[in-house]
């Protein structure tokens, strides 16, 4: 077996990312400055316009964070308090709270015994006399197939909302951006994102431009007209310099997108060998997939973690307890038995795969996790 270099390989390093881009980004500062404009204005306008064009969508709001998109846009649906949104357990919390923040109860649907989102039949079989809608989440940056899901809420007169945090550079089986297939999709510009801020930012999408306008008030306090406070909002705007950063990384995303790929594709040839003898379980590399994270599953999932962490290699667990445990979900919506999601968040491990991983560094992970599960 080929040695490599015995350096720390980080799980995450946004300094190599973000270098090249280093004068960019100050000039960009040193705009934002000049003009004061601080507050929405022009640099969030300019922004909002690129992401549109960039996802083929019709308009953008940029907001606070991915858990502020998805809680204005759970408010702008204007549903019957009480009503049911269908999610999966096994997600960042925030797709949970947001449903419950608006109102609305959240209905938690198993994953398959093998994969990381709840299929249509068993969101179709989870559909009751309440249910308004679902919320599907494209988890670590894999697409779930939502034309099925759009017929199903087109059928059952619900409305289809999409979790797109980990998710901006993926696309679905039509082509298109994911986000485009239901009512809205929502994104997360958090750092460590495939498009992150230099701090929190999130934006809401949409080819409904009457709803989109509901969301732009909602952010500012549900104001249409200033000092005219029309509906519940918040204080949900995207900072000027935010947008300003940006609008400097969008252009990058698809090399990144291309890197964060190339290196899921390399993953998955070297550790076929441990997959084919039911040592690790490799996640799917559907077409479409903009690989966030590159999430493994093993029972030996500790041990796995203690050989990367003794070769000063990082890893993460996402998610280590289901959405439906919390106790802030659970005094709301009482847990049923998710058993599926349950030994999932026993088995995940998350690898590096961020675009600044180097040949030698991933040469070692992948040594590592294979000396680990042979021994």
């Amino acid at each position: 077996m080929i040695r490599v270099s015995p350096d720390a390989v980080p799980f995450v390093d946004l300094r190599r990312v973000l270098e090249p881009e280093h004068d960019a980004l100050r000039a960009a500062f040193e705009r934002v400055l000049q003009h004061g404009g601080f507050v929405l204005g022009s640099e969030v306008a300019t922004f909002e316009a690129a992401l549109a064009a960039s996802l083929g969508a019709g308009g953008v709001v940029g907001v606070s964070s991915g858990t502020d998109a998805l809680l204005a846009s759970f408010l702008a649906l204007d549903l019957p308090a009480g009503a049911e949104i269908l999610v999966t357990p096994f997600t960042f919390i925030a797709s949970a709270t947001s449903i419950l923040r608006a109102g609305l109860r959240p209905v938690f649907v198993d994953l398959p015994a093998r994969g990381f989102h709840p299929t249509t039949e068993a969101f179709e079989a989870a559909w009751g006399p309440e249910t308004a809608g679902i919320l599907v989440v494209h988890l670590f940056g894999e697409p779930v197939d939502t034309a099925p899901l759009a017929e199903l809420c087109a059928r059952r007169g619900g409305v289809l909302v999409e979790d797109c945090a980990q998710a901006i550079g993926a696309y679905a089986r039509d082509g298109r951006a994911v986000g485009r297939a239901g009512r809205a999709g929502t994104l997360s510009f958090f750092p460590a994102k495939n498009l992150g801020a230099l701090g929190d930012g999130g934006a809401v999408f949409s080819d409904d431009a009457d709803w989109l306008a509901e969301v732009r008030a909602i952010r500012q306090h549900g104001c249409h007209v200033r000092y005219q406070f029309e509906r519940l909002g918040g204080n949900f705007r995207l900072d000027a310099l935010q947008a300003a950063m940006l609008g400097v990384l969008l252009p990058r995303l698809p090399d990144w997108i291309a890197a964060r790929r190339d290196n899921a594709a390399w993953y998955r040839e070297a550790l076929a060998p441990l997959q084919a003898r039911g040592l690790l379980d490799l996640p799917d590399d559907h077409a479409g997939h903009a690989w966030n994270q590159f999430v493994v599953r093993t029972p030996r999932r500790e041990d796995l973690k203690r050989a990367l962490g003794d070769a000063a290699i990082g890893s993460a667990i996402y998610y280590p307890q289901p959405v439906h445990r919390a106790g802030s979900v659970a005094a709301a919506a009482p847990p049923e038995s998710m058993p599926n999601a349950e030994r999932c968040c026993a088995e995940v491990l998350a690898l590096p795969v961020y675009p600044g991983l180097r040949e030698d560094e991933r040469a070692r992970v992948a040594e590592v996790v294979t000396d680990a599960l042979l021994c």
